[in-house]
């Protein structure tokens, strides 16, 4: 079964593949994200998108960034959130709100014309005092998932993969595709 993974992220396609075990179509494509604060509704919009364009089994991925001392904010905003705030101006408010907590969700729209499924992935965390590591890429800097003392750009990239809210939702994509292709 061929599938396209529409996305203009790199990383996020060389881990997806990892996770799924199969290599993917690319489709890299400047879509227009509504916004709005429904993770799905931004999604779907995002799939439909895409299908008009390739008409090809696809899927997008969202991921939303939701930090509790700004009430869940920026949550499926973060991709201008983190163009206007820095990694350290994200601590310096944690630190100024003594409230470190951070929940990281992935969604996932499988869309091929007739079916549309989502799958969903979730991960916890803490905010560290100040940004730390200088491994992997976007917000790892200032993520600490339950149960480590690292954020994701101290700990190794291997184990990061594990890790990622992302990597729980493709793989229910992958159980998905797999009892598709039975």
């Amino acid at each position: 079964m061929e599938i396209t993974f529409v996305t203009g992220n790199k990383n996020k396609l060389r881990e997806a593949e990892g996770i799924l075990g199969i290599t993917l179509d690319n489709f890299d494509m400047d879509v227009d994200e509504i916004q709005g604060l429904d993770p799905i509704v931004i999604s779907e919009h995002k799939a439909l998108q895409a299908w008009s364009q390739i008409k090809k089994p696809l899927f997008v991925l969202d991921q939303s960034v939701y930090i509790h001392c700004l009430n869940g904010f920026p949550g499926p905003l973060i991709k201008w959130f983190w163009e206007k705030v820095t990694l350290k101006k994200i601590c310096e408010i944690a630190n100024s709100f003594n409230d470190h907590q951070i929940r990281t969700e992935t969604i996932i729209t499988y869309y091929d014309g007739n079916d549309m499924k989502h799958f969903s992935g979730e991960i916890t965390g803490t905010i560290p005092t100040e940004p730390r590591g200088n491994k992997g890429w976007g917000w790892d800097p200032i993520f600490i998932p339950d149960g480590y003392k690292e954020t994701y750009s101290e700990i190794d990239p291997g184990e990061v993969l594990s890790l990622r809210s992302h990597k729980i939702a493709l793989e229910k994509l992958r159980d998905f595709l797999k009892e598709k292709m039975d």
